[in-house]
């Protein structure tokens, strides 16, 4: 178009051969000069974006260049002249020094307010969608997805403000999840709220300067946009429900937000709330293994039942023994030629094994307590895990003792330690040992079970060996699944085994299996050493 108007001033020629014309061309070219200018600035034809940027920035160094020579140079000579009678030409030297150190720093100055001045609004829509394709959508902690969100939408867009409202399913509020510039920390919505009940109407954004009128009538939602301290809010929905809320305030350079910034941000939204579903689906699935995990520990809390009374009451038993020994023997007079000194003797005697027997009791059962109580949360630390067998075999050994199976243990000496989660690691040998047990078969005389450990690459490999009825090859394949079992119905969750595996690997380790039917099975465990450990076990 501009094109066409810059022909029609062609009509001008006929002046330059003496026709008398009206110079109309001169209108075209007006016209045609305002096209292409427009074009230009609109399109960021030519890079006119950097023209203009580096024309304004050269504008601001000449002026201060010339500004601070002109100012620096005549005070500095007149008081070199006045004050010590030196040269003129030494004035200008303070011009030079201050040219020198300001003129960079000035430089950046100029270019990113600029920067911010005129192109704010030319935000990289692909940096943008690089930062959510790479950054956030792919993280699974709901916590960190929100956040990252927030950040990487001020980092590109730069706002006053920006905050994720999230849908709590049990008391149906949506609260702030992440978000800055906010007021009110604690503002929370329910579906009788204008904004939320706009969003489940329409599920269509809402622009506060579009909105403006409905919201001048409309008290309800220009106090929900104050509470946010928004500009623009769209819903976050999923599968046509409204899961959340996301709220951006002013963009700093004073921008509004145009409709191509709505559609790019309208579908950001669309698509976090999958990466938000997702998370949640984690969050909950994990909760989920977490629960399991406790009903399965809980369950095989009632197979110790005989295994612990026998560790308790057999300390108890002792302690009543003793009691009831010395009170026979009073009431017989054997004491009754004793001394004082002699009595103390005897008394001190029967209450240091007391306390040693109560000890024992005390420690079985805080032993009991400790594996049965849900861990509250993932704790890394050094793991001994001969140290932690041994506190196993506390819980367990008298139960294999009872069905005749022989427990021994192989490590090398000062075996080096893993970095785990210690209360994790027991669960894990209990229940590879107590499935190892069950394996033996009713009538088995020599059953026996072998821990051992060692160091290979860097790793410390354990194995759990045993000579029980082992695994027939058609099911070894699938017995880390969730509710696959060998035992007999009634006698087995099939959770064992998976939440085993989940455990390994959240700990960073491996587990593998061997096993033939009728001669046993050995599990294979590889954990990482702890650093400084790698050191020693090389």
């Amino acid at each position: 178009m501009g094109m066409f108007f810059y022909a029609l001033c062609a009509l001008d020629f006929p002046q330059v051969f003496g026709v008398p014309w009206y110079p109309i061309g001169s209108l075209f070219f007006l016209i045609s000069f305002s096209i292409i200018s427009y074009a230009i600035t609109r399109h960021s034809i030519l890079d006119i974006e950097v023209v203009i940027k580096r024309t304004a920035v050269f504008a601001g160094l000449f002026a201060f260049v010339y500004g601070v020579f002109t100012v620096v140079t005549v005070v500095g000579q007149n008081f070199v002249q006045n004050v010590f009678g030196w040269n003129q030409w030494i004035g200008m030297i303070p011009t030079v020094l201050v040219i020198t150190f300001a003129l960079r720093p000035l430089e950046n100055y100029l270019t990113e307010a600029t920067e911010k001045v005129l192109f704010q609004k030319k935000y990289d829509y692909r940096e943008l969608l690089k930062t959510f394709t790479n950054e956030v959508l792919t993280v699974l902690d709901l916590q960190k997805l929100t956040e990252q969100t927030i950040l990487g939408l001020n980092k590109i867009i730069k706002l006053e403000s920006a905050s994720i409202l999230l849908l709590d399913k049990d008391t149906k509020n949506y609260t702030l999840a992440s978000g800055f510039g906010v007021k009110d920390k604690g503002v929370s919505f329910v579906d009788a709220d204008a904004i939320v009940s706009y969003f489940k109407q329409t599920n269509e954004h809402i622009l506060k300067d579009e909105a403006a009128d409905r919201m001048q009538g409309h008290s309800s939602l220009r106090d929900d946009f104050k509470k946010l301290n928004a500009q623009l809010s769209l819903p976050i929905a999923h599968h046509d429900e409204l899961i959340g809320v996301l709220s951006l305030g002013m963009k700093k350079s004073g921008e509004e937000f145009t409709q191509e910034d709505i559609d790019i941000l309208t579908t950001l939204a669309r698509t976090l709330a999958i990466a938000i579903a997702n998370a949640q689906l984690f969050d909950q699935l994990s909760k989920t293994q977490a629960e399991a995990a406790q009903r399965e520990k809980m369950a095989v809390i009632g197979t110790l039942a005989a295994g612990i009374n026998h560790e308790i009451c057999n300390p108890l038993g002792i302690v009543r023994g003793q009691c009831e020994m010395y009170l026979l023997n009073v009431r017989d007079g054997l004491y009754t030629q004793k001394s004082k000194e002699e009595m103390n003797a005897i008394a001190s005697e029967i209450m240091n094994k007391v306390i040693k027997e109560t000890d024992r009791a005390t420690a079985i059962t805080k032993k009991l307590s400790g594996f049965a109580k849900p861990a509250k949360k993932f704790e890394y630390e050094e793991v001994n895990i001969e140290k932690e067998a041994d506190e196993v075999m506390s819980l367990i050994g008298h139960d294999l003792r009872l069905s005749n199976i022989d427990f021994k243990k192989d490590f090398p000496p000062a075996f080096a330690p893993i970095n785990a989660d210690r209360r994790q690691i027991q669960e894990v040998l209990f229940n590879i040992i107590r499935n190892a047990a069950q394996a033996m078969q009713k009538d088995q005389k020599d059953g026996w079970i072998n821990l051992s450990g060692s160091h290979l690459n860097g790793s410390a490999v354990i194995k759990i060996s045993d000579n029980g009825s082992g695994i027939p090859a058609d099911k070894l394949g699938q017995i880390f699944n969730p509710f696959f079992t060998t035992k007999e119905p009634g006698k087995g969750t099939g959770l064992g085994l998976f939440i085993v595996k989940q455990v390994i690997e959240r700990n960073k380790g491996t587990i593998a299996v061997e096993s033939q039917e009728g001669v046993g099975t050995t599990f294979t465990l590889t954990f990482p050493l702890a650093e400084h450990a790698k050191v020693l076990a090389a």
